[in-house]
């Protein structure tokens, strides 16, 4: 069976780092790492990146068919802020929430409506089955916090995506 012709499932998640990678280079975050580097991060195996995104697939919900041709689901990627809270130069606490507040805003706004293909660093992830806004989603996972002062802001983002079988399968 040939699946060269295949739409790549994660088209969105590569798309979607490319496109944060733009951040990076404006300086608003470090940088940009997948599911595995955030792994290796919680598990103790690399330290925590202060700025740093990790961007993670993770389901496919709403599932449709038609015909044995065509799969239409919404994908869930989740883009997480790691943060060291106990830095901060601006907030009265000494926490730096004011801060990973502002870069967790900026994030939501830089993907909520972004369209794959509607910048010239995405082009390459184009296709007419993922012309749809990526939209800020109520299931985002909880915050969460290590005893080291590191926190952890996830935000999920869905994106409508339609699959269509190539002739070769």
């Amino acid at each position: 069976m040939a699946i060269n012709n295949v739409i790549d499932l994660f088209n969105p998640r590569k798309a979607l780092t490319t496109h944060l990678q733009q951040l990076v280079e404006q300086g608003i975050i470090r940088g940009v790492g997948q599911a595995q580097d955030l792994s290796d991060v919680l598990d103790g195996r690399e330290p925590s990146m202060h700025g740093f995104v990790y961007v993670t697939f993770d389901k496919s919900k709403n599932i449709s068919t038609q015909g044995k041709n065509t799969i239409k689901s919404t994908e869930v990627y989740t883009v997480t802020l790691a943060w060291r809270n106990n830095h901060s130069e601006r907030s009265n606490h000494g926490q730096g929430m004011d801060e990973a507040g502002e870069v967790k805003a900026a994030l939501e706004f830089y993907i909520n409506g972004w369209v794959i293909g509607s910048d010239k660093h995405s082009q390459e992830y184009a296709s007419p089955t993922m012309g749809k806004p990526f939209v800020l989603s109520e299931s985002s996972p909880e915050a969460f916090y290590r005893p080291d002062g590191w926190a952890y802001y996830p935000m999920a983002f869905e994106i409508m995506v339609t699959r269509v079988r190539p002739q070769s399968i």
